[in-house]
């Protein structure tokens, strides 16, 4: 759903948070069919003298943006169906980018406590693969050393536990994320739908060949 563009230093934060916009952005079209079909829509928006950029859409959709872009200017380039437009206006490209600046934020948060969560779950293995080696000692250990096994085993367990709590933790903290996502992204839907939709009205957008 999400394409990934590595050299964009927004791009994956920004893709996430876009994700929310199904009403008027489809996502993940794939790229020869975003390009070569009248339905859908899509979205591009470049910060003026920077490679940052945040989108929905195909990789055909960017490709098109950037081919329409002159120099490192902003722009914001907006497909719906076969109709493609072009918006330069700094007032409109602030207010775009300040629509989608909350979800970005959030998306930042989700990506650091995804870290977090990584971080536990490869010490969670580790002591897990610890636990599996004293078992394996356990089952042809003599007597005094099956007793310290059983205690080093009992440690190994409380630990894990331990670490299962703050997975659980970390997880409730992502649900709760999640829904602010959704709900800032209902938001930005219809925010960004007026702010085209005005754009258009007023002569702002310039249309465009969307191929």
């Amino acid at each position: 759903m999400i394409q990934s563009l590595p050299s964009l230093r927004r791009g994956r934060i920004a893709l996430a948070a876009a994700a929310a916009l199904p009403g008027l952005l489809a996502l993940g079209q794939p790229a020869a069919g975003a390009a070569q079909s009248a339905g859908g829509s899509a979205y591009v928006l470049l910060d003026p003298g920077s490679r940052s950029t945040t989108m929905s859409g195909s990789t055909a959709d960017l490709s098109r943006a950037h081919a329409l872009r002159a120099g490192q200017e902003g722009l914001l380039y907006v497909r719906q169906g076969g109709t493609a437009y072009l918006i330069r206006d700094a007032e409109t490209l602030r207010r775009a980018r300040a629509i989608f600046a909350p979800q970005e934020a959030l998306g930042a948060r989700q990506a650091e406590l995804g870290s977090r969560q990584a971080a536990l779950g490869s010490r969670q293995a580790a002591l897990g693969a610890e636990q599996a080696r004293f078992g394996a000692r356990q089952a042809s250990a003599t007597p005094r050393d099956a007793d310290a096994l059983a205690s080093r085993q009992m440690e190994l367990a409380r630990q894990q536990d331990a670490l299962g709590a703050q997975q659980d933790a970390l997880g409730r903290q992502q649900d709760q994320l999640g829904r602010e996502q959704d709900r800032l992204g209902r938001q930005a839907q219809e925010s960004f739908r007026v702010l085209v939709a005005d754009a258009i009205q007023h002569g702002v957008a310039q249309r465009a060949s969307p191929y």
